[in-house]
């Protein structure tokens, strides 16, 4: 039996899902755990962001139904990448880093709503599903770069 490839849809929402738990533990979470938790958070979330606006939002910017919503979304993963930033510079102990964390856990919950409730539907519409199977293949590459990348960052900022 041939079993049919995976469509971008079913990467993305599967790890939509993976972040959406790993959120709502760094909610709960305070010290070490705290940290451990938004480095978690930020390996899976930035990579995801760079394969999403390498591949798929690239993708649908050309679109008439998808152009503004497209260019939301780039936009709220420059916010996200702001405050990843901050909270990268901070210390579960700061005032402000349970508030950041509430802001950052919404932000990231309005834009898989709307990439999931909004954009998907839309997306569905333009892409077939060879092309869906295709673009989940070529997101997995670009978000494993980055991933690899980060990785390679990381390891040198902790060697300096």
């Amino acid at each position: 039996m041939n079993k049919a490839k995976p469509q971008i849809y079913d990467i993305l929402k599967r790890e939509h899902e993976e972040v959406g738990e790993l959120l709502h533990r760094l909610k709960e979470a305070k010290g070490r755990a705290a940290e451990d938790l938004f480095n978690q958070v930020r390996l899976k979330l930035v990579p995801h962001s760079r394969g999403e606006e390498a591949v798929v939002y690239p993708r649908l910017q050309g679109e008439k139904t998808t152009a503004e919503k497209i260019s939301v979304s780039f936009e709220e993963h420059r916010q996200v990448d702001v405050l990843l930033e901050e909270l990268g510079g901070m210390s579960p102990r700061d005032e402000e880093w349970t508030a950041k964390v509430h802001v950052l856990v919404d932000m990231v919950g309005h834009h898989v709503d709307e990439e999931e409730g909004e954009l998907f539907p839309l997306a569905r519409n333009l892409l077939s599903d060879r092309e869906a199977a295709g673009l989940a293949e070529e997101y997995a590459q670009a978000r494993d770069e980055a991933m690899q990348a980060m990785t390679t960052e990381d390891q040198r900022g902790a060697a300096e």
